[in-house]
């Protein structure tokens, strides 16, 4: 069936302009909460599509958009997705922060405009100091005086900037050193089980004491185990995120503060804190 339809869609590159043009792309919502009381700091835009999905998974798609050149159109499209919705839903009249992936290609790109953020936040009226803009790890940047003018143009208009999935890739320090963020989002494959694995938990114990004197706050993300929350909490990370705390939602609700039915009381026996 795959085939059929990739063969009715002439090619790949094809394949992600009609999925633009068919407003089929929208986003649901995370939250990051703060570790110690699951007070809710913000919540992390992620892409979805509506109906079935021919690129296999959202990773598919914009790995596809990358290798076809349509990756600045579909981050565009995803950005304002994530701005309009989270607007729509009163983010934007309180001082929670919205978390928008952006893919370094796209800042790397030539024909992509500046200020397209810009115009979004002020439309939707979403203060752009509570816009997170996060950088993922993973991809490569081949032109970092490029790459780096972009973060310096989005850092002096107010956005905040994250690193995501730290520890995934190869360039990691150098982009810590580099981009000097307000985040850094702990990849998940540090994450899952590290009550278990010891190198896990000495790897994340090195990167928050790095961070925290460098005034960088640490967020965990991909936090599916109660086990897995107990132990990020004692090495002092700051942010958490993960189907523990919530799977994202079509919907989110801005009048809810905080998450007491997971940061209830049965968590902390034994004196943790």
């Amino acid at each position: 069936m795959e085939g059929t339809i990739w063969k009715s869609r002439g090619n790949e590159r094809q394949a992600v302009l009609e999925i633009l043009d068919s407003d089929c792309l929208t986003s649901y919502f995370q939250p990051i909460v703060f570790s110690g009381n699951g007070e809710i700091y913000g919540y992390e835009a992620l892409t979805r599509i509506r109906g079935e999905n021919i690129f296999g998974s959202i990773q598919g798609l914009f790995k596809t958009a990358i290798q076809t050149g349509t990756i600045s159109s579909l981050d565009v499209e995803c950005r304002e997705n994530a701005i309009s919705l989270a607007a729509g839903f009163g983010l934007g009249q309180d001082a929670k922060h919205l978390f928008i992936n952006v893919c370094p290609e796209t800042l790397m790109d030539t024909a992509h405009r500046p200020g397209i953020t810009d115009e979004l936040a002020e439309k939707w009226r979403i203060p752009k100091k509570n816009i997170v803009l996060e950088i993922t790890e993973e991809s490569s940047i081949h032109n970092y005086d490029l790459f780096m003018n972009s973060i310096t143009y989005y850092r002096k208009k107010g956005y905040t900037i994250a690193i995501d999935d730290f520890g995934a890739g190869f360039g990691g320090l150098k982009m810590l050193s580099i981009i000097e963020p307000d985040f850094v989002k702990i990849d998940r494959h540090f994450i899952s089980f590290i009550d278990r694995m010891s190198v896990k938990k000495n790897l994340v114990d090195s990167i928050v004491y790095a961070c925290r004197r460098m005034g960088i706050g640490v967020i965990a993300e991909g936090i599916e185990r109660e086990e897995e929350f107990r132990e990020l909490k004692n090495l002092g990370v700051e942010l958490f995120q993960g189907y523990y705390i919530s799977k994202p939602q079509p919907v989110l609700d801005c009048r809810k503060t905080t998450f007491n039915e997971v940061f209830s009381q049965h968590l902390y026996e034994g004196g943790a804190s």
